[in-house]
């Protein structure tokens, strides 16, 4: 009996809650993935439905360390050596994919927990849980799934921001050297938390200069270790950067600030559809139509908590702007809705507007439409079609 009531409190607990929803989605989306697989004929395994796109890549870095192809160091190590860590310690016995599982299922459990504890600060007791029904449901949730980085980069953000509102500073900077080696959006998480570090102190710079400001030195290493890598096997400190340019496969990916220019452009085309003069096939709608929906859904989300809460949100609205801005910076909004998953301004901004009891069946209504897009993309991604 005392077993059972420890069990039973744990998984009361913001952890137990969390790990009973991530192993409920997990088995959904494996589920769902496999039948997939199975259905057009593809499946050799039950993940190799987990393995397309930039899957690739990532195996490349765990089989070549960076050395075999300059083009995946656009890729951040932190992932794959996790994986290859999991892989490492089971004496090889657990394979790549299995691994990426583990480390994505643990990755969705931690942030789901954060997810949560974030929920309870900043949208109160009652409405706790919108921040995760929003990011399961969103268009892109599926890549926390697969064999990405999505689930880690997400699991260390919101860690880290929770910390930040904790005034825990230690473990702010510790998350976020460890977040800077997982993908260069890193640097909005470093923004929101040093933003909000900012707040605490009341915008004062004379109390915001204290000693916790040292512990923000810690937030570039995960980044600096990566470069001293690539300078060691490559010669190239930022190869990261020059990555691009070591593939015809982003040739699309060209540096333009002009982000008025590129946000047009997707609603020409989106305006050219509707007026019957470009076909609604799956290009459109993965590469303009669902990712400039989510730049809008992202601004407009950011604009609400500067507004409306800008004495406790307008970090995050702030980072959100500045997401919206670096999401458009390469002359297109290619797989801007799988960039937005990580950004927590559009999902408190949701749950702040629609989770009254009046207005509970916005929610609803946005949850269901977002399952229903992820499912299809989910579904384009497991037959080999770009999904993001």
């Amino acid at each position: 009996m005392r077993i059972v009531s420890f069990i039973r409190r744990i998984l009361l607990t913001d952890f137990g809650i969390a790990l009973l929803i991530t192993l409920a989605w997990k088995v959904v989306l494996l589920a769902i993935g496999f039948a997939i697989d199975s259905y057009y004929g593809n499946a050799s395994s039950f993940l190799d439905h987990t393995m397309r796109w930039d899957a690739g890549w990532y195996l490349t870095i765990i089989n070549g360390h960076y050395t075999d192809n300059l083009a995946s160091s656009a890729f951040y190590p932190l992932f794959p050596l996790l994986v290859y860590t999991v892989h490492f310690i089971s004496f090889g016995m657990i394979d790549y994919s299995l691994a990426g599982q583990l480390v994505n299922t643990i990755a969705v459990w931690l942030a789901l927990t954060a997810a949560i504890k974030l929920g309870r600060i900043l949208l109160g007791e009652r409405h706790r849980y919108w921040i995760i029904g929003l990011m399961l449901t969103a268009p892109a949730a599926f890549f926390m799934h697969v064999f990405y980085g999505e689930a880690v980069f997400i699991a260390l953000s919101f860690w880290a921001y929770y910390f930040a509102l904790k005034r825990k500073w230690l473990a702010v900077g510790l998350l976020l050297g460890a977040l800077t080696a997982t993908r260069l959006p890193a640097i909005l998480i470093v923004a929101l938390c040093v933003l909000e570090y900012m707040r605490a102190y009341s915008w004062n710079l004379k109390r915001i200069l204290n000693r916790n400001i040292l512990f923000f030195l810690i937030a570039p290493a995960g980044f600096l270790l990566f470069s001293l890598y690539l300078l060691t096997v490559q010669g190239d400190a930022i190869g990261m950067f020059h990555a691009y340019k070591a593939t015809d496969d982003w040739i699309y990916q060209v540096f333009n600030p002009n982000i008025i220019d590129t946000f047009a452009r997707s609603i020409y085309q989106i305006v050219r559809v509707i007026g019957g003069l470009r076909p609604l096939d799956n290009v459109f709608a993965v590469n303009i139509l669902i990712p400039t929906l989510s730049l809008i859904t992202l601004g407009l989300s950011s604009l609400y908590l500067i507004v409306k809460h800008r004495q406790k949100m307008l970090p995050l609205g702030v980072v959100g702007i500045l997401s919206a801005i670096m999401f458009t910076l390469n002359s297109n909004v290619v797989s801007v809705h799988r960039y937005v998953l990580p950004c927590l301004a559009v999902y408190v901004a949701c749950a702040l507007l629609f989770a009254a009891p009046k207005k509970r069946i916005y929610l609803y209504v946005i949850c269901a439409l977002g399952v229903v897009v992820q499912i299809l993309l989910y579904s384009l991604f497991v037959r080999g079609i770009f999904a993001g």
